[in-house]
């Protein structure tokens, strides 16, 4: 059995973190992007699905790697997935959100944010439409 060649193995690490550090990045801007109010809110699509398109490259390049090294890229990529998922969500209940979060932001008082907490349950995200 020969032993791994260790300049290969640097080599091939570098690669890797060349191809990981842009997905981490994207994620994090994404992420950050998620804070901005509704509208400005999708914008947060581009890097996720440019960090998706780079996670599956980079499981392309792990392809012929023991399993371990794909752990943490195929549970970023479920992250991503996730978030993009909650993006849809609140697209296709655009005016809910919208007028929810209208409400948390002129809401003054504790008695107001309760009627955006009905507002909210009323809503086809809310508990009582669950329930019913």
């Amino acid at each position: 059995m020969s032993t791994p060649d260790p300049k290969h193995d640097v080599a091939f690490a570098r690669e890797k973190a060349r191809r990981t550090l842009p997905v981490t990045l994207l994620v994090l801007l994404g992420i950050i992007a998620m804070y901005l109010p509704l509208p400005k809110r999708f914008v947060a699509v581009i890097p996720f699905v440019l960090a998706a398109v780079l996670t599956v490259r980079l499981l392309r390049f792990l392809a012929e790697r023991r399993g371990r090294e794909k752990v943490w890229p195929a549970i970023t990529l479920g992250i991503v997935a996730l978030l993009l998922s909650s993006l849809a969500m609140q697209a296709m209940f655009y005016e809910s959100v919208r007028a929810y979060e209208e409400c948390l932001e002129s809401a003054q008082t504790q008695q107001a944010r309760g009627a955006c907490e009905e507002l909210r349950n009323e809503s086809p995200l809310g508990t009582r439409f669950l329930l019913e």
